[in-house]
């Protein structure tokens, strides 16, 4: 039997973790990875410097979009004083940040943003969410554009006795229905798909409580 888990107990759980630094099992401060850091150091001066980072978490994308040159709006449903504290003044490009507190889903994308990234959240997101945030995104995108997405396809939880646990209302995108649906919304654009296995610990059974197979989607928009 599937036991249900609300989503305002997730949300619940990062409104915690993150602020005190605690990381976890997914590695929530781990560095932006070399596939985004590839991505940031290919983008030119057609791309608009504008950016959107969706469920910032604990900021290492959007202070990298940051220093990179880019406005950033990064948004998140935690408290934004960890992030403020992580830029302090950092240098000329800490006033170029700014936090929104606001659930991703309930975020209205109404401007051109040159990059789009969304690491580790739209999965728990409802479909229709998903793809009605990703498909304001396209439509918005005027420019070079480059998204940036992280989602996790094909869930499996576990609790620590082994019960199969899924939170309310989340998309469960099997890897071939998440790709369908990028392949439409992402149209005319250029799409690269990066797959890899994914797996977590409990770090006091030692046993896996988590395994999803990642997808990594880089989508380019030829319009200049």
């Amino acid at each position: 039997m599937q036991q249900s888990i609300s989503k305002a107990s997730v949300h619940a759980f990062y409104a915690d973790a993150i602020p005190h630094g605690r990381n976890t099992a997914e590695n929530l401060q781990a560095a932006t990875s070399e596939r985004f850091n590839t991505l940031l150091k290919s983008i030119d001066d057609q791309t608009p410097r504008t950016a959107l980072d969706l469920g910032y978490g604990v900021g290492n994308y959007t202070l990298a979009l940051a220093r990179a040159g880019f406005r950033v709006v990064a948004v998140d449903q935690i408290p934004c004083t960890s992030l403020l504290r992580r830029i302090g003044s950092s240098g000329d490009w800490a006033h170029q940040i700014e936090p929104r507190r606001c659930l991703a889903e309930d975020f209205t994308i109404e401007e051109d943003f040159g990059v789009v990234v969304a690491k580790d959240v739209l999965h728990y997101l409802a479909r229709h969410d998903v793809e009605t945030l990703l498909t304001h995104a396209v439509a918005q995108a005027h420019g070079a554009n480059h998204h940036y997405l992280e989602v996790f396809t094909g869930i499996s939880r576990r609790s620590p006795s082994g019960q199969l646990l899924r939170i309310q209302g989340e998309a469960d995108y099997s890897p071939d229905a998440f790709q369908h649906v990028i392949e439409e919304i992402y149209n005319g654009w250029d799409l690269s798909f990066h797959w890899s296995d994914h797996a977590e610990q409990d770090s006091r059974t030692g046993r896996t409580c988590f395994e999803a197979t990642r997808a990594t989607v880089i989508a380019a928009n030829p319009a200049a």
